[in-house]
Order: structure tokens, then C-alpha cells, then sequence
């Protein structure tokens, strides 16, 4: 499920803050799956 939201938030369909603050669980499948595909830049600090 990481996978598919972070994929999710390289499409723009959701922010990194947004998705953190529903599915606090993803977060490391979230940032593995943004750090692979080179968008961490797409990785906010809250």
C-alpha cells in the first residue's frame, strides 16, 4: 500500500502531509518508495 500512495503523491493526486496525517502507518513504505524513484524532494518535514 506504501507503494501504491507513494506513487500516488509523485502523480499529484496527493501531498506527503496529507497522506502522513490519514495513514501515519505508510510512512516508511511511503519515503522507500519516493527515495527509489529519486522524489525526495516530495518528502515534507512536518
Amino acid at each position: 500500500m506504501g507503494l501504491y500512495m507513494g506513487q500516488r503523491i509523485i502523480d499529484g493526486v496527493y501531498t506527503y502531509p496529507f497522506m502522513l496525517a490519514k495513514r501515519l502507518d505508510l510512512k516508511v513504505g511511503i519515503d522507500s518508495y519516493l527515495t527509489e524513484k529519486d522524489r525526495t524532494d516530495l518528502i515534507a518535514t512536518a
